[in-house]
């Protein structure tokens, strides 16, 4: 591996000063256009990476950050995203970095444009957002814009906005994999009258950003190119009431007793799962979406038999770390858009599994 150059040996290259070189990487006052284009020259031929350690602490800058997703979440996907936050907060601690939380309610837009009106006025540098009501984020971003404050977003994008960086997976080929593993692990072996289906969740009226269109597209792209698209069906179970879900999924199961496999497209697979479990109903497989506490539990004792993972810690930690880089040189940690890995776990990979394997 090549060695970092030096700002001495940058300039020496470039025929600057180390003065110059330093105005240069750390954005601190004008240079002449010649000696710009010299040093951008040297940096390219060496693929000169800035580093975000030495250089704050060199520049004896702090920063506030202020993180802005749905929670309390108490072991699922967003207090994930969150323990990746406080990961990188711990890498980074020899910078100075004051973080703030501002924790809206993920099923209520009242708490959501409330907390968003909030810090859209808070005296920030950089906010990290979980974008989930579609108006309100782009307020907040239009507002954020105006006042020059550059934002990330982590889980997903949002058209019509300007982030500086996003990291979320890429749902549609999530929607594949999920179609993927249903028809490969749904017991017994598949056979012609076998059924397979999906799940949706209830969708709030207020417009939102959702992976489950993208996921259900990529989903029944697959079956349809497997030739597999008359024995695939949907329903709608999941809601906020016990009671109802157990009724709604006894019912489809009544009417459609060839089911074999059961994809949950979002996060609450544990309770299609618990459903099962509670009737002695062990010869449907069940494939959900990401490795929160309840998931974990069920993929443990076998009533989920995989689950997709999103990374949501690794999207936390990018997040603050492409809020920091930009913030220190105004430039992108990369693409803007920034697809993260996606892994399957299941019972056997499950005691091994690592919070950051994708880092």
């Amino acid at each position: 591996m090549p060695k970092q150059l030096t700002i001495t040996s940058i300039a020496k290259l470039a025929g600057v000063s180390a003065g110059t070189v330093d105005r240069i990487l750390h954005n601190r006052g004008k240079v002449s256009e010649a000696a710009q284009a010299a040093v951008e020259k040297v940096l390219r031929e060496s693929k000169y990476r800035n580093n975000i350690h030495t250089s704050a602490v060199g520049l004896r800058k702090g920063f506030r950050i202020t993180v802005t997703v749905p929670g309390p979440d108490t072991g699922g996907y967003w207090n994930s995203i969150l323990d990746g936050v406080d990961h990188a907060l711990d890498e980074f601690s020899d910078i100075s970095i004051d973080c703030t939380r501002a924790l809206y309610s993920l099923s209520d837009v009242y708490s959501c444009r409330e907390v968003f009106n909030s810090v859209a006025m808070t005296e920030t540098d950089a906010v990290i957002i979980g974008p989930v009501f579609t108006e309100e984020t782009l307020r907040l971003c239009s507002i954020l814009r105006n006042r020059k404050i550059p934002y990330v977003f982590v889980d997903a994008e949002m058209p019509g906005a300007a982030p500086v960086a996003a990291f979320s997976a890429d749902q549609y080929a999530c929607g594949r994999l999920a179609g993927r593993l249903l028809s490969l692990i749904a017991p017994p072996p598949p056979q012609k009258n076998s059924l397979f289906a999906f799940i949706t969740p209830h969708q709030s009226s207020v417009p939102s950003v959702s992976s489950v269109p993208e996921r259900k597209a990529g989903l029944v792209s697959y079956f349809s190119e497997a030739g597999l698209s008359g024995r695939l069906k949907e329903t709608g179970v999941v809601s906020s009431d016990p009671a109802e879900n157990e009724k709604a999924l006894l019912e489809f199961l009544e009417e459609n007793p060839d089911t074999k496999g059961l994809a949950v497209l979002d996060s609450r697979g544990y309770i299609i799962a618990d459903i099962l479990s509670s009737r002695g109903i062990d010869d449907i497989s069940v494939i959900a979406f990401d490795l929160t506490a309840s998931n974990r539990r069920c993929l443990a004792d076998k009533s989920i038999q995989a689950i997709i993972c999103q990374y949501p810690e690794i999207q936390g930690y990018n997040a603050i770390k492409a809020a920091i880089r930009h913030l220190l040189y105004r430039e992108a940690d990369g693409n803007i858009s920034n697809k993260m890995p996606v892994g399957i776990i299941m019972a056997e990979n499950l005691p091994w599994f690592s919070k950051f394997n994708g880092m």
